[in-house]
């Protein structure tokens, strides 16, 4: 391999960083340099390597995958399924940047859709950047005549590809489907507005085709102050706190619980234009995705509803759900204790 030119700390700026992150990444990854030789080859600390190591991989230059053996996935797929009654878990590799593991939990997704949807089917589909990025891993070849429905109102100041009637359109024109749209907002200010709004017949239409669904495709958001329903307006930091105090580990559409799958009453349900966890239960297959870190306690308490049919995640998180699983066992129903 040829020597490359020494190149001092401060000899580059950002309109020679990008082929600089390629450099360094192509000779500590391809071709198996160490730090130190690489910083001495370019005149860099070796902290600075590490630095420019960790931005290649930051910026999407270098895709490190973890892999799991195919026997020790098959088992952990197998013990979800068996524990949780699913259909069936779909689990992508554990990947340290989380864009790229969202594709790749995206891409699985995509790849049970192009397999189950059928023509006249109609799918509800929920909020989130999970459920969001699935449209981008469908190739254009799978022609489907069936409906895209929301499962929810959407806000004005939700991210474009996150919003449920952006993804209902962005699946349409993948499968050549239609997308239905329920222009209306996930909340409203009381539970009275909600009782007049629901009234509409445009949004109750919308509302029925979605109770109606054959399948449903959803996301499982957190209650951390950054979550979706908080960046987009939908609640305040002040009220995802209270229902965070009550026990909430997550939610579907929008309708809380706990981590052993109970139901968290709130006041904001009275607001909440979509499908509840009621509608869902009714819905014969209904399909969760999530790909962010530290979300286990919320895909647990979700799969402790009952509700999920097909679960699709990261390795990582799906071996943290059976860890849990294990640490808070389901409590038993006082019911059925016996009289002393």
């Amino acid at each position: 391999m040829n020597e490359l030119e020494p190149l001092n700390e401060e000899e580059f700026d950002p309109r020679t960083l990008s082929s600089l992150l390629v450099r360094i990444a192509s000779m500590y990854y391809i071709d198996g340099e160490t730090q130190e030789t690489i910083g001495y080859r370019l005149g860099l600390s070796r902290q600075k390597i590490q630095r420019l190591l960790k931005q290649a991989r930051e910026q999407g230059i270098v895709d490190v995958r973890i892999h799991s053996s195919p026997s020790e996935t098959l088992n952990v797929a197998s013990e979800l399924k068996t524990r949780f009654n699913l259909q069936e878990v779909f689990i992508a590799p554990a990947h340290p940047n989380q864009a790229a593991q969202r594709k790749a939990v995206a891409q699985e997704a995509a790849g049970f859709l192009e397999l189950y949807l059928r023509d006249r089917m109609v799918i509800a589909v929920g909020m989130g950047r999970n459920t969001g990025e699935i449209p981008n891993s469908i190739a254009n070849k799978h022609r489907v005549d069936c409906t895209f429905v929301a499962a929810m109102g959407g806000s004005p100041n939700v991210e474009f590809h996150v919003n449920p009637n952006e993804i209902c359109r962005s699946l349409a024109v993948k499968f050549g489907g239609r997308a239905e749209a329920l222009y209306a907002p996930a909340f409203v200010e009381s539970t009275e507005m909600r009782n007049l709004l629901v009234q509409q017949e445009a949004i109750c239409r919308i509302l029925e085709l979605a109770e109606g669904a054959d399948c449903a495709v959803v996301g499982i958001g957190g209650t951390d102050d950054a979550c979706t329903l908080v960046r987009s307006g939908c609640f305040s930091v002040r009220q995802i706190r209270q229902i965070r105090n009550n026990m909430a580990v997550g939610d579907m559409l929008g309708n809380y619980f706990d981590i052993y799958g109970n139901v968290i009453p709130s006041p904001l349900y009275g607001r909440l234009i979509g499908l509840n966890l009621d509608n869902l239960k009714q819905i014969k297959t209904v399909v969760c995705a999530v790909s962010e870190p530290n979300k286990s306690t919320s895909i647990l308490g979700a799969l402790r509803t009952g509700i999920v049919d097909i679960m699709i995640l990261d390795a990582k998180n799906a071996v943290e759900v059976l860890s849990l699983d294990e640490t808070y066992p389901l409590q038993d129903d006082p019911s059925d204790a016996s009289e002393d």
